[in-house]
């Protein structure tokens, strides 16, 4: 789950939705449709790829990766529920995958099932994953696009690496700040602290409210219900293949290394570099992230 958002990082948000929205009416998609899986890229009778996006259940972020995937097989994004007019959201996450997989297997019955998640959407993907091999379908491949599970399942090194690097960088930032600066610094480094704290389980500290982000009132219900049942999510362990696409650019509070907070739950997992941060390899890096899954793809359809 992601931490607090800017305004800068708001408007990156929905740059990509915005640009993405004449791109998807161009390409004959009606947006007000209720269906719930919708077709970003058609494609011939291979195994389709299913993208689930982030909390704010918005698939218009996901247009420009959508487009950019280098394979003949059709994309489909899974839009959640409570996206459409009053229909409510899921509460539980477990509850948001079997919707997920009503919608997917509406125009795919039977595997195999190639799952995207992005974000918070990787979590539902895992969740997909798990009821679909237990049914019995294959899923050759699950691609998390930045996705980590709540701060309060981290191992306790993982959190310890990311105080002990915060440690160094605020000591060194507050050197090199004039007298006058430093309590400003300070305080804004506190302030990051205390929310870390908060996300983390600290029960002793307050966590900050959640400010609810979409375009309309529907992706901002459902970024307040995903975003609180991925922090009730407890993932358990998943034998399948699993590929984490991680940005270049990670944010102080992160891990550096995703096999910290992976590796117990993901035996099978391979981590991947992509330009860009959580937001932009959705938009400026969104054709070196297209091209990862592609090769992700191919790779398991070919094992």
């Amino acid at each position: 789950m992601s931490g607090p958002t800017t305004q800068t990082d708001t408007a990156l948000l929905f740059r990509s939705v915005r640009a993405a929205r004449s791109w998807l009416r161009a390409s004959g998609n009606d947006l007000q449709r209720p269906s719930g899986c919708v077709t970003m890229k058609p494609g011939n009778a291979e195994p389709p790829v299913f993208i689930i996006p982030g909390a704010t259940g918005s698939i218009l972020q996901l247009a420009p990766i959508a487009e950019a995937i280098p394979l003949a097989a059709p994309v489909f994004a899974l839009r959640p529920r409570g996206m459409a007019g009053d229909e409510l959201p899921c509460e539980r996450l477990d509850e948001m995958a079997a919707y997920a997989v009503g919608l997917m297997r509406t125009v795919r019955p039977e595997g195999p099932y190639l799952l995207v998640g992005y974000s918070a959407g990787g979590l539902v993907a895992l969740e997909m994953a798990q009821q679909l091999t237990a049914a019995g379908h294959a899923v050759p491949l699950v691609v998390l696009l930045d996705t980590y599970p709540s701060r309060e399942t981290w191992p306790l090194f993982c959190h310890l690496d990311v105080l002990a690097r915060q440690a160094l960088r605020a000591l060194g930032a507050l050197a090199r700040c004039k007298p006058r600066q430093a309590m400003a610094e300070a305080t804004r480094r506190a302030r990051s602290l205390v929310w870390y704290l908060a996300a983390s389980g600290m029960k002793l500290v307050e966590p900050p409210p959640l400010i609810a982000e979409g375009i309309d009132p529907e992706s901002r219900r459902v970024h307040v219900a995903t975003y609180n049942a991925g922090e009730a999510y407890r993932p358990s362990r998943y034998g399948g293949r699993v590929v984490f696409l991680q940005p270049d650019e990670v944010p102080n509070l992160e891990p550096r290394t995703p096999q910290l907070v992976w590796r117990s739950l993901l035996p099978d997992l391979t981590i991947r570099r992509v330009p860009g941060s959580h937001l932009r390899m959705l938009d400026e890096g969104a054709a070196a992230t297209a091209a990862e899954i592609g090769r992700c793809v191919a790779a398991a359809l070919s094992r």
